[in-house]
């Protein structure tokens, strides 16, 4: 039986509540350093933690040892700020394991170096980024940088050449340094192990999380698509798209042009200069002059003034509240007659006028998703009831396909010789609406756990509440509600549900049970240490001036990859 199964008795659950407390009590109360004032951030710092400070060199030489091997999906600042969070985190880890009178023997710190290990701290909160540049489940040890440990390849024996060199190429260190550098970075781990040592896994625990991470369901879903709804069951008729246009006009999607005059809200003066400039262009716009020519004369909004202050309609959500909420307000051709104050200063906002091409396709895209999801309804509602999934959709076809899209005939070529260019020319397909590839249909999932994706191309959020349902519900079962995804509605019903099983568990005892416990351990030290920097939040100053990678109007410029010899 795993070790992590063992210790369950009084002893072992005494000791761990022994060991919490003392850690929890030196980081919520313990600090003799609060209050104690640094002084400004010395040139020759990117941090100072508890006035210890970490140098650009230090943090650069560590920088080249995490990210060796290149730092994917992570711009320059970004991996050199998670260096520099590692680094951070190792001195506050320091300054605790130094108070509860851990220490770091010469003898480990000789061995260390002999057997080829370095240590570079990362960030706790961080685990899968380690993950991704070499460092799983949180490993600190760049040995394999130094796969033969400093040894003579003749000799097979330790070289103290070979190791000086090496350590100045990988960390620019002396062998003095160097050793204070594996010293630091050993009581840091120490401290981690600490940390880490109460935390147990027990068997009914683990067993009870395999079931979770491991038992499958497996759904079948009826695709809505607003495309098929739009081609069969949308009437364009002139009376109704005019209808609908005057009910909605909030939905109609033209461009937007706006003319900003800034002003900061903390200078009073300036502000009102700016409200009086903008209102004197407001009265122009309200004469009649153009506004797309007042715009590229008068707007500070970089981002359009040049556009003569336009922005697509579908931009609009994305924009400030006050701004969103003007544009809403306002019918398409409409302009607002009074100014629009945002934290950017003072808007003056119009609508552009929609043309007959604006006005269908938005009621296309209304109708067809309102009907989409009526159609939807109507199909879970027949499923509940007993119908099979295919005949609640023959049924929905009947009912609301009523149209038939118009195919246009291409014109005879010049000369007469149509047969040749029929013959040339691409064929287009027609179909009729219970054979559309488009038309809804009945799809079944791969067997997917909690943690999987049911469904291809829909949003996190509908992801989530499928997977609720399929492991809430029985099978047979139909959610409550249709799916809203990009292109219409989906109707999911629970077909299969499989649990992992006890033998199942106990192929994988011992390794799922090892990754379990590594997991609960990093928790444990994320929460601890997140805990810690809050306690010492007054005591950690960064001076992204010093920081290697930091970008330009962000504390300093980009430094070369490079420490200075």
């Amino acid at each position: 039986m795993l070790d992590v199964f063992r210790q369950k008795g009084l002893t072992s659950a005494v000791y761990g509540a022994v060991i919490v407390a003392t850690v929890l009590v030196f980081v919520i109360n313990f600090n003799p350093s609060a209050g104690k004032k640094l002084g400004s951030i010395s040139d020759a710092c990117a941090a100072k933690v508890r006035g210890n400070c970490i140098e650009p060199k230090a943090h650069r030489a560590a920088y080249r040892l995490v990210f060796s091997r290149g730092a994917p999906g992570m711009r320059q600042a970004q991996a050199s700020r998670f260096v520099l969070e590692g680094m951070i985190e190792r001195e506050l880890l320091i300054g605790e394991a130094e108070r509860l009178g851990l220490t770091v023997s010469e003898d480990e710190i000789t061995d260390s170096i002999f057997k080829g290990d370095i240590y570079v701290s990362l960030p706790s909160e961080n685990p899968n980024v380690g993950a991704q540049v070499g460092f799983p489940n949180g490993s600190t040890n760049v040995d394999r940088l130094v796969p033969n440990g400093y040894k003579n390849k003749d000799t097979k024996q330790f070289d103290m050449k070979i190791y000086e060199r090496t350590i100045k190429q990988l960390v620019n260190r002396s062998p003095a340094e160097f050793r204070e550098w594996q010293a630091r970075e050993l009581l840091a781990a120490k401290m981690r192990d600490l940390v880490k040592a109460p935390i147990r896994v027990a068997e009914d625990e683990a067993f009870d999380k395999f079931v979770e991470e491991r038992s499958t369901s497996t759904v079948g879903y009826v695709i809505v698509r607003k495309g098929w709804v739009e081609k069969y069951a949308i009437s364009t008729d002139a009376r109704e798209v005019d209808e609908w246009a005057k009910a909605n006009p909030a939905k109609i999607m033209v461009p937007v042009r706006h003319i900003l005059v800034k002003g900061d809200k903390e200078k009073a003066d300036e502000l009102a200069a700016a409200k009086t400039k903008a209102e004197g262009i407001l009265e122009r716009v309200k004469k009649g002059e153009d506004f797309a020519k007042l715009a590229q004369e008068f707007s500070e909004d970089p981002g359009s003034k040049d556009k003569g202050g336009q922005y697509p309609g579908e931009q609009v959500e994305n924009f400030v509240p006050e701004f969103k909420k003007s544009v809403e307000g306002l019918k398409p051709g409409e302009l607002d007659q009074q100014l629009v104050q945002t934290s950017y200063g003072y808007h003056i906002i119009k609508r552009d006028p929609a043309t007959k091409e604006d006005i269908l396709k938005a009621y296309k895209g209304g109708k067809s998703d309102d009907l989409a999801r009526t159609i939807a309804k109507d199909v879970a509602a027949d499923m509940k009831s007993g119908k099979s999934a295919d005949d609640a959709i023959a049924a929905a076809i009947v009912k609301y396909a009523k149209f038939t899209p118009k195919v246009e005939r291409r014109p005879e070529a010049a000369g007469g010789d149509a047969g040749a260019d029929a013959a040339a020319a691409p064929v287009e397909e027609t179909f009729t609406p219970d054979k559309d590839p488009t038309r809804p249909q009945v799809l079944t999932s791969s067997a997917f756990n909690r943690g999987g994706d049911p469904i291809p191309a829909i949003s996190h959020d509908a992801t989530e509440s499928i997977v609720k349902f399929a492991f809430e519900g029985k099978p047979g079962d139909v959610a409550p509600e249709p799916v809203k995804t990009d292109d219409g509605y989906i109707v999911v019903s629970l077909k299969e549900q499989k649990a992992a099983s006890r033998e199942d568990f106990d192929k994988e005892r011992d390794t799922y049970a090892a990754s379990l416990l590594a997991a609960k351990q990093n928790e444990a030290l994320a929460y601890y240490v997140r805990r810690l920097r809050e306690s010492s939040k007054q005591e950690i100053k960064v001076d992204t001036n010093n920081l290697f990678g930091a970008p330009k109007g962000d504390g300093g410029a980009s430094r070369d990859d490079e420490d200075d010899e």
